[in-house]
C-alpha cells in the first residue's frame, strides 16, 4: 500500500531550479533508494518531504490525503522522520534524553520526568533488538550506536517513514550488516525508509527499488532486481563510466621515510617508505590511528617522538606551515571543518594556499591574476559553479572536494596526503578523483591514500598496509590481495 507520494513537484532557489516536475512515491515497509550525483536535487526532495523546504509547484500526498499546510511538525504527525548524516544529536545528553527529547517538545508540559518517557524508549529498544545504555552520554558511543540512537528517536515519534540520509558513511562492513538486518525488522513491522547513498552496492543489497535523479529530474525507478550498479552509474551520468586500467609508476626512489613515529593515544613506532610516484593506500578500521597519522605528518597534531625524512633528509614538521613548506599537502576526512571556510567565496578557497603568489612588489593582492589563475585551476579539475565569488558552500560536495584538491596541487606538493577522499561524493566526481591520483603519481608525487572504501584502495593504490590500534600491520602490493581477504585481514582481531 502506498505510504507517500509527491508528484510534479518543482522547487527553485532564486534562477536555479533545483526540482523540475519531480514525481516519487514510497509504499509502507518498502526501503526505497534514491541516488544521484552531488547537487542533483535529492537533498531538496527529502527536505520537501519532511517539511522542512515548501514546495513552489506540486501535490504531496500521505495515505492517499492532499497536505497542502504542510510543515515539519505536520511531517512529524503524519509519521515522517529524517535523519541527517551528521546525526543532529545533543553530545551532552544522555542516550535516553536524546530518544525522548523530540516526544517530551511534541508534549509542551511544563515539568518534565525522564522516569515517565522510560518505558515506551526501552520499548523502543526491545523493538530495534539492541542493547545501549540509556544513561551514557551520546558523545561516549561509537559513530554506529550513534546512529541507533537516532533511529530510536525516529521511533518514539512512531514514524511510518524515515529518511536516512548517507547513513553508512562512517560504519564498518559488520556495523552496516548489523544496521541492514535492523531496517529489514522494521521493514517487516510496516515502516518504510528512503535510503540515500552513494554506495551502490549498498542499495543494491538493502532497497526494493532505487529511484535515480540528475539534473533536478527523475530519470527512471527500478526494482533493484533489474539493476546493476553500472546501470545506475550510467543513469545517473547520462553515460558509461569507464576506468583506466591501474599502472603503477612507483620508482625505486625514497621520497618521504617516516621512523618510529610516535604519538600517546594514537600511534605507536609508525615506519614506512613512500616511493616517488607511488600512491600508498592506508586501510584500517575506525579508530585505528590513521587519520591522526595523518594529522601529524601533515604538523596539525605534531608527533611526540620518532623521524620523518624527506629526499634523504631528516625534517621537522612540527606546525601545518613547515609541513607546507616541505611541500607536504593534507585534503582531510572532514573537508566542511578542516578543508574549506565555509563562508568564503569560491575563488577565495581555491587561492588560499597560493595567496603569496598573487601579491604585487607592494604586498597588495593582484585580484586580476590571483581569478586569472583560478580559473584556470576550477576549469583543469572540471568544478561546476556559475561565479568565483559565491560562497562555496553553495557548491555541491562532490565540487566542493575538487576545490580542495585544486587548493593544495596549486602549491605542486612533493607528498599528498588523502584521508578519505570520496566520502559522500557521487560516482562522477570520485572517478575525476581516481584519475587525478594516477596522473599525479604519473608525474612522480608521492600519496598516501586512507579509504575504508577497500575496493578503491585495491583500484588506485601501489601497495596497501594494514593499521590497527594505532600500529601499521602486514602490507601487500595490491595484485597480492583481494578485497574479501583485505576485509578479512581488516576485521580480523
Amino acid at each position: 500500500m502506498q505510504f507517500l507520494a509527491v508528484e510534479n513537484v518543482t522547487k527553485k532557489f532564486g534562477g536555479v531550479t533545483a526540482l523540475n516536475n519531480v514525481s516519487f512515491d514510497i509504499n509502507q515497509g518498502e526501503v526505497h533508494g534514491l541516488v544521484g550525483e552531488n547537487g542533483c536535487g535529492k537533498s531538496t526532495l527529502m527536505k520537501i518531504i519532511a517539511g522542512v523546504l515548501p514546495r513552489d509547484r506540486g501535490e504531496l500526498r500521505i495515505k492517499n490525503q492532499p497536505q497542502n499546510r504542510y510543515n515539519a511538525m505536520e511531517a512529524v504527525k503524519n509519521g515522517i522522520g529524517i535523519i541527517y548524516q551528521d546525526l543532529s544529536l545533543f553530545p551532552n545528553l544522555t542516550v535516553m534524553e536524546n530518544i525522548y527529547i523530540s516526544q517530551m517538545l511534541n508534549d509542551k508540559k511544563p515539568l518534565v520526568r525522564a522516569s515517565a518517557y522510560q518505558q515506551k524508549v526501552e520499548h523502543i529498544i526491545q523493538q530495534l533488538g539492541i542493547s545501549l545504555d540509556l544513561e551514557a552520554t551520546v558523545d561516549a558511543l561509537p559513530i554506529a550506536k550513534q546512529q541507533l540512537v537516532a533511529i530510536a528517536r525516529a521511533l518514539i515519534n512512531e514514524s511510518k517513514l524515515i529518511i536516512l540520509d548517507e547513513p553508512t558513511t562512517a560504519l564498518t562492513r559488520s556495523e552496516i550488516t548489523n544496521l541492514f538486518n535492523i531496517l529489514n525488522r522494521l521493514k517487516a513491522e510496516g515502516i518504510a525508509f528512503i535510503f540515500i547513498s552513494h554506495k551502490l552496492n549498498e542499495l543494491l543489497e538493502i532497497c526494493d527499488r532505487v529511484t535515480v535523479m540528475r539534473d533536478g529530474k527523475v530519470i527512471d525507478c527500478q526494482p533493484t532486481s533489474q539493476l546493476t550498479s553500472s546501470d545506475i552509474e550510467s543513469l545517473m551520468l547520462g553515460y558509461a563510466l569507464t576506468f583506466d586500467e591501474r599502472e603503477s609508476h612507483a620508482t625505486q626512489d625514497v621520497l618521504l621515510s617516516v621512523k618510529n613515529l610516535c604519538k600517546r593515544n594514537s600511534f605507536q613506532d609508525v615506519s614506512f617508505d613512500l616511493h616517488k610516484g607511488e600512491v600508498l593506500g592506508i586501510a584500517g578500521l575506525l579508530g585505528a590511528g590513521r587519520t591522526e597519522l595523518a594529522m601529524a605528518l601533515f604538523g596539525v597534531e605534531p608527533a611526540q617522538s620518532g623521524e620523518i625524512w624527506l629526499n634523504g633528509k631528516p625534517v621537522n614538521i612540527d606546525s601545518i606551515s613547515a609541513a607546507v613548506k616541505n611541500r607536504i599537502a593534507y585534503v582531510p576526512e572532514d573537508r566542511l571543518a578542516q578543508g574549506l571556510v565555509m563562508e568564503q567565496s569560491i575563488a577565495a578557497n581555491a587561492a588560499i594556499c597560493t595567496l603569496d603568489h598573487y601579491l604585487t612588489p607592494f604586498k597588495l593582492l593582484n585580484g586580476s591574476k590571483m581569478r586569472d589563475t583560478v580559473e584556470g585551476l576550477l576549469k583543469g579539475m572540471q568544478v561546476k559553479y556559475g561565479s568565483q565569488d559565491l560562497p562555496i558552500r553553495m557548491l555541491s560536495g562532490g565540487n566542493q572536494q575538487k576545490v580542495v584538491l585544486a587548493k593544495w596541487l596549486a602549491m605542486k606538493p612533493q607528498v599528498f596526503i588523502l584521508d578519505s577522499p570520496t566520502v559522500g561524493i557521487d560516482v562522477g566526481a570520485k572517478s575525476y578523483i581516481y584519475k587525478t591520483v594516477k596522473e599525479k603519481a604519473k608525474e612522480g608525487m608521492g600519496i598516501i591514500f586512507i579509504s575504508d572504501e577497500l575496493p578503491e584502495l585495491l583500484a588506485n593504490c601501489d601497495r596497501i598496509i594494514m593499521m590497527r590500534r594505532g600500529r601499521l600491520g602486514k602490507s601487500w602490493l595490491t595484485e597480492e590481495i583481494d578485497n574479501d581477504a583485505l576485509q578479512h585481514e581488516m576485521e580480523r582481531q
